[in-house]
């Protein structure tokens, strides 16, 4: 039903939208950690969520996702076993499971990709919507994300253009007026990385030099549009 990430603070639509919450609804949290520059003992988790509730009907609104692929090889200077784009889709599906395995042969046969830094991915939408909001989503190596509805087409638009990409700043963009889209409209995801980066970055810097595929943890990556729409 929602989102958070680093630089994220709350952001409020108009009154009239929410998130549906039935009585008897459990939600549940899922938390990705980064512990790439803690030393010693981890501490404990304090994670924690506040909710705006109205008891009243309300317009519902749902998150979607619109994901591109990550082929991003090591730079000319980087070397070791994980530089071989085989051995470091082996190694993420050991760390994080078959599923993501999965999801990387999805990506790569439905979006084409080829290596690079820059990577886009034309998804369909599958019926009407409103969109509100979006954010894009990478990791540290992220250098540049761009949302576009129908490009190519006259009546193409830009819905989220993040062309410095800060992993501190993910907060939600509110478009400056809802955008109506609908089945068999095109949104196409670009993002690029940057993998020099790896050297510059103290959380990175120990982490062995790898070809960057999706995956969970912060030394992966990920391209992700994510939209908050309700129903047209």
């Amino acid at each position: 039903m929602a989102h958070w990430a680093p630089g994220t603070n709350e952001t409020l639509l108009d009154a009239e939208y929410g998130y549906e919450l039935p009585p008897g609804s459990q939600l549940v949290m899922q938390v990705h950690y980064n512990l790439l520059g803690v030393e010693g003992k981890p501490g404990t988790d304090r994670s924690g969520i506040r909710l705006r509730l109205a008891e009243r009907e309300l317009t519902p609104l749902e998150t979607a996702l619109f994901p591109a692929p990550v082929e991003l090889p090591c730079t000319p200077k980087e070397s070791g076993p994980l530089r071989d784009r085989a051995a470091a889709v082996k190694d993420v599906a050991a760390r994080f499971g078959k599923d993501v395995e999965q999801q990387l042969t999805d990506l790569a046969e439905f979006c084409r990709p080829k290596p690079g830094p820059t990577q886009h991915c034309d998804l369909p939408v599958g019926g009407p919507a409103t969109v509100h909001a979006l954010a894009g989503h990478m990791h540290l190596l992220g250098r540049a994300i761009k949302v576009e509805l129908n490009p190519g087409t006259p009546g193409a638009r830009t819905l989220l253009n993040v062309p410095d990409y800060n992993f501190d700043d993910q907060a939600l963009r509110v478009l400056p007026a809802p955008v109506q889209v609908k089945k068999g409209d095109v949104v196409r995801v670009t993002c690029t990385h940057d993998a020099g980066l790896r050297a510059l970055l103290p959380q990175l810097q120990k982490t062995p030099p790898r070809y960057v595929v999706w995956g969970d943890g912060t030394s992966d990556e990920m391209c992700l549009g994510i939209a908050i729409v309700s129903a047209a």
